[in-house]
């Protein structure tokens, strides 16, 4: 199997009026004549037999060889191999998704990142539809089975695969950054096997949109040192993501229910009042039950109440150690623990050394 061929994204394709001699667009007039004359036709996504699902699919017969080579839509659920995509020697692909693709459920063995930058487009997931609006970022994690239909002139969307090897080596630090907020995005990208993606709202944020147009650039450029400077620039872009929308994040509840509030705001709350904290004043302040939040706590991040709390006061107490020179009783007092001994405990529990240790080889790094 071909590599998916970069060639054919250019940066005039991102923007500029269309153009007769353009192939992404010839093809994308061609899937459009071809949805228009089926819109009155049943438009969900395109299962197969094989798959065991027992769904017709309509488009087969009418997407040509060229097609079918060009973008591996081979109508079934098999993984899309990161080596058919990303070309040897590279750590990711950034790519513009095909307006009136048909919205063939599938799956790879690498991290995809869709950005819609204009218009909006339906996303297919764990039996579900999502409607994605403009500045909407969605982070699917490898094994993650799903479908993009982009059925508007208007859409622009912009897709970054990244090899797993390369997420995790290069980009996991963001998402941990000692914050639980950075802990649970990481395990929900890789722990939860139904629910592993995660959906961020940046809006209209031109400073963000802006350093993906240079990600993009970088793409379409044969400028040496290509790959090193795309790793930069998609490291800047995940950590100004983070910084500036961590509390514009949709996270799927691991129970598949969805009557329950945005749970960023519970993380969110217990990280800025971890000091004091406790159930009852927690649960008063969402209007909860303290059975319900329990509950719910335990859901989402696999751990009581309690166990997130420490894990909060530890990983401020290893940021303070590594960045400040407070002693070790003054970051047990900071955090939480008036008794130094049962802080220490709990802190070679978690990081397997004493805190001391802690500080000392941190600082050496």
């Amino acid at each position: 199997m071909k590599p998916y061929k970069q060639s054919c994204y250019n940066f005039s394709t991102m923007y500029s009026p269309r153009s007769a001699d353009n192939m992404d667009f010839k093809i994308e007039d061609y899937l459009r004549e071809l949805y228009l004359q089926s819109h009155n036709k049943d438009c969900s996504i395109v299962e197969t037999p094989e798959a065991g699902h027992g769904v017709e699919v309509n488009h087969e017969a009418e997407i040509n060889r060229e097609i079918q080579e060009r973008f591996h839509i081979h109508f079934q659920i098999d993984h899309k191999l990161e080596e058919s995509f990303i070309a040897s020697g590279d750590d990711l692909l950034i790519a513009r998704h095909l307006r009136y693709l048909p919205p063939f459920l599938h799956t790879h063995n690498f991290f995809e990142i869709a950005c819609l930058v204009e218009g909006s487009c339906s996303h297919y997931i764990n039996g579900q539809q999502q409607h994605l609006s403009q500045g909407d970022i969605l982070i699917m994690a490898p094994g993650t089975i799903h479908a993009i239909h982009a059925a508007d002139d208007d859409c622009l969307l912009i897709n970054i695969l990244i090899r797993s090897s390369t997420f995790n080596s290069a980009f996991l630090n963001t998402l941990t950054n000692k914050t639980i907020l950075g802990d649970f995005f990481r395990k929900t990208l890789y722990h939860n096997k139904e629910h592993s993606y995660l959906l961020f709202h940046a809006g209209h944020d031109e400073s963000l949109f802006r350093i993906l147009e240079y990600l993009y650039r970088e793409e379409c450029s044969d400028k040496r040192y290509k790959n090193a400077v795309k790793n930069q620039i998609a490291e800047l872009f995940f950590s100004i993501l983070l910084r500036s929308h961590e509390k514009d994040v949709f996270i799927p509840n691991p129970t598949g229910e969805n009557d329950e509030p945005d749970f960023v705001f519970l993380l969110k709350y217990m990280e800025h009042n971890y000091q004091s904290i406790n159930l009852k004043e927690m649960a008063d302040f969402f209007h909860y039950s303290e059975r319900h939040l329990i509950r719910l706590i335990q859901d989402y991040t696999g751990m009581s109440f309690s166990k997130n709390i420490r894990q909060i006061r530890l990983n401020h107490a290893a940021a303070l150690l590594e960045g400040s020179e407070l002693s070790v009783s003054e970051i047990s007092e900071q955090v939480g623990y008036s008794n130094v001994s049962h802080f220490r405990k709990l802190f070679i529990e978690r990081f397997s050394m004493p805190p001391q240790e802690y500080r000392t080889a941190r600082r050496k790094w």
